[in-house]
């Protein structure tokens, strides 16, 4: 188009000269005076003038150490925002750490800088970013589920409270500029984010062997040595129509799997191969946010021996039928996703033994005809997305029905109902409870021939809610405030 012009940023020439760029233009380093500039106006803040002035001769030479990058001088201001005397300007002025020789030693002394200051219990939380792919999109949400199957979050006073723990860990990393990008909610929140290339690069750099990140591509026969390293947590990236490793060495430390391809197979012998081996696992994910469909056509029985497991993911596994009941002996798991499992057709009757589950995900699994009664059981869901429940009492024994939702307490943010039946069960409707269920706000209800205002009237909703009523058979969909 006439005038138009696409502008290409890079620290690498070959990538501007690769895009054919017609002018190419070298930024220079910055000057010790907008290194203090961007540094400055991160340190200031919160600080009064006469603070300021005390504190001014010693961050220009701190500044100084920048080298004129402005991620060193971002950095530095983060962690100098929390220090208010001169000794501990003194001290970050004076340290040792300037004198190491380290890869990218610009920008890496800054970065361990303000690491080596970060709490002990929140540097493993910033170590782990380094299992996802540079220019990867963080939601701070679902980071905090991986840390929590870790354990990063545990401790007596976080007990149940693991959730707003790791709200204010990742609070207080954004604060110290290890995260940039941020889209927020209407109300301010962080919804997503990015990490900066050289700060990914950093978490590499200090977690060395011990997060690995291996591509397969093309291989008949797919095997993984992983015996000459001290790997915990693997990444594995597998091409178009290639495989997972039938054979993996060296996992049994492993504590975390994230995996996915292109349209890549999973064979059931290649997993079960894998379980017996990574008994120590805590995390398995095989998602299509990764890169794009994964064949996954059966899980083995073996998948009950992780006893470990925290965290389970199937999200977009759309040839996965059913879910062996083994699976129900994961007591410890605390999140299991099948989004997108639109073939799934049959859920392990015996939920209710997943005593720790918090976060139960089955959106868009249309072959499913019911869900097991054993889910009113699991008293530590916060999230149960959606539930498929009777409306009339029939079935009571097997099928989950909407009075099972009664001692589910914990539900927070939004609950969405699929009712089945054909006249409301009254009595059945109000056990319930949904007026109890504080942390609830809405509800998306989602009906076929039954009339929905018998159950919006039954389940005596507080004023506050908001209520969504979508019928099935015309998808005609519309959104009302109780009053």
């Amino acid at each position: 188009m006439s005038g138009s012009r696409i502008l290409v940023t890079t620290r690498k020439k070959p990538v501007a000269t690769g895009m054919g760029s017609c002018q190419v233009f070298h930024l220079e380093e910055l000057s010790d005076e907008g290194c203090w500039l961007i540094l400055s106006q991160l340190a200031y803040m919160g600080k009064g003038n006469e603070l300021r002035e005390k504190l001014e001769d010693i961050g220009r030479e701190i500044a100084k150490k920048c080298k004129g990058l402005p991620l060193a001088a971002k950095t530095l201001g983060g962690l100098l925002r929390e220090k208010n005397t001169r000794n501990e300007w003194q001290n970050i002025l004076n340290s040792e750490i300037w004198k190491l020789k380290v890869a990218e030693k610009g920008i890496f002394r800054p970065l361990l800088l303000s690491y080596y200051d970060l709490p002990s219990e929140i540097r493993p939380c910033l170590l782990y970013c380094a299992i996802f792919p540079k220019d990867f999109d963080f939601w701070p949400t679902e980071l905090i589920k991986h840390w929590m199957a870790h354990g990063y979050l545990n401790c007596k006073e976080n007990l149940g409270m693991e959730e707003g723990k790791g709200g204010e860990y990742f609070n207080y990393l954004a604060s110290r500029s290890f995260f940039q990008d941020y889209e927020k909610d209407e109300d301010g929140n962080v919804i997503e984010c990015k990490m900066h290339d050289m700060v990914h690069d950093f978490v590499q750099y200090l977690t060395d062997e011990e997060i690995v990140a291996v591509e397969f591509d093309n291989s008949e026969t797919v095997r993984l040595d992983l015996s000459s390293k001290k790997t915990h947590h693997l990444r594995v990236k597998i091409s178009k129509e290639d495989q997972f490793p039938v054979s993996i060495k060296g996992i049994e430390n492993l504590r975390s799997l994230l995996a996915g391809g292109q349209q890549c197979d999973v064979t059931g012998e290649a997993l079960a191969a894998f379980f017996k081996g990574a008994k120590c696992l805590r995390l398995f994910e095989f998602a299509k946010e990764w890169y794009g469909h994964v064949n996954v056509k059966e899980i083995p029985n073996e998948i009950g021996k992780l006893i470990h497991l925290r965290y389970l993911n199937f999200c977009g596994c759309g040839n996965l039928k059913e879910l062996p009941e083994e699976v129900c002996e994961l007591h410890n798991l605390q999140y299991l996703n099948l989004d997108g499992c639109h073939n799934l057709e049959k859920l392990p009757d015996g939920m209710g033994k997943l005593i720790n589950l918090r976060y139960f995900y089955s959106k868009y699994c249309f072959g499913l005809q019911y869900y097991p009664k054993g889910i009113g059981r699991l008293t530590s869901l916060r999230e149960l997305i959606p539930i498929r429940a009777r409306v009339d009492g029939k079935d009571a024994a097997k099928e989950f029905s909407v009075g099972d939702l009664e001692n589910l307490d914990l539900l927070r943010g939004y609950l969405q109902i699929k009712v089945v039946g054909n006249v409301v069960d009254v009595g059945e409707v109000k056990r319930a409870k949904l007026h109890n269920k504080r942390h609830l706000d809405r509800l998306d209800l989602t009906h076929g021939e039954i009339n929905p205002n018998g159950v919006i009237q039954a389940l005596n909703l507080p004023p506050s809610f908001d209520i969504s009523i979508v019928e099935v058979l015309r998808w005609i969909s519309f959104k009302r405030r109780s009053t």
